[in-house]
C-alpha cells in the first residue's frame, strides 16, 4: 500500500511539472510574437525618422525616434521575461535566443539614441558632429542585424522549438 501512494505521489508530481514546462514554453511562445510585434513597429519608426531626417522634418524625426525607443523598450521588457522563463526551464537553446534577442534589442535602442541626438544638431547646422553619430547609429543597426542572423541561426538549427 505505501508503495502504491508514493508512486501515486510521484506520477502527481510528475504531472504537474510537466505542466509547468508547458505553460512556460507558451508563455515564451506568446512573447516571441510580442517582441517580434514591437521590434517591427519599432523599426518602422527609426526607418521613417531617418526618412524625416534626410527631409528635414526634425520635429516628427524626433518624435519617431521617441515612438521607436518605446517600441524597442516594450520589446526589451517581454524579452527579459522570456529569458526568465528560458531560464526557469533551463532550456539554453531558448536562453541563448532571449540573450540575443536582448543584445539586438540594446545595439538598435542605442541606434535610434543616436539618431536622436543627431537630429538637433542637424538643425543647428553642426553637420559634422551630427553625421558622427548618424555613423553610430548605422553601427549600432548593423551590430542589430548580426545578432538578427545569430537568432535565425538558431531558429533553422531547432524549428521544432520555434512557431512561425
Amino acid at each position: 500500500m505505501r508503495k502504491v501512494i508514493i508512486s501515486l505521489v510521484l506520477i502527481i508530481l510528475a504531472v504537474s511539472l510537466s505542466g509547468c514546462l508547458d505553460t512556460q514554453v507558451a508563455q515564451i511562445d506568446h512573447l516571441s510574437g510580442v517582441i517580434r510585434e514591437h521590434i517591427q513597429a519599432g523599426d518602422n519608426y527609426f526607418n521613417n525618422a531617418a526618412i524625416n531626417t534626410n527631409k528635414y522634418r526634425y520635429y516628427e524625426a524626433q518624435k519617431q525616434c521617441n515612438d521607436a525607443n518605446t517600441q524597442y523598450n516594450l520589446a526589451k521588457t517581454s524579452a527579459q521575461e522570456a529569458l526568465i522563463y528560458s531560464r526557469n526551464i533551463q532550456d539554453e537553446i531558448y536562453i541563448n535566443y532571449m540573450e540575443l534577442t536582448l543584445q539586438e534589442l540594446d545595439a538598435k535602442i542605442n541606434a535610434t539614441t543616436e539618431l536622436k541626438m543627431a537630429i538637433p544638431l542637424f538643425k543647428g547646422n553642426d553637420t559634422t558632429s551630427a553625421n558622427e553619430h548618424v555613423d553610430l547609429a548605422n553601427q549600432y543597426m548593423r551590430s542589430s542585424q548580426e545578432f538578427k542572423i545569430q537568432k535565425q541561426n538558431i531558429v533553422k538549427q531547432n524549428p521544432n522549438k520555434f512557431k512561425k
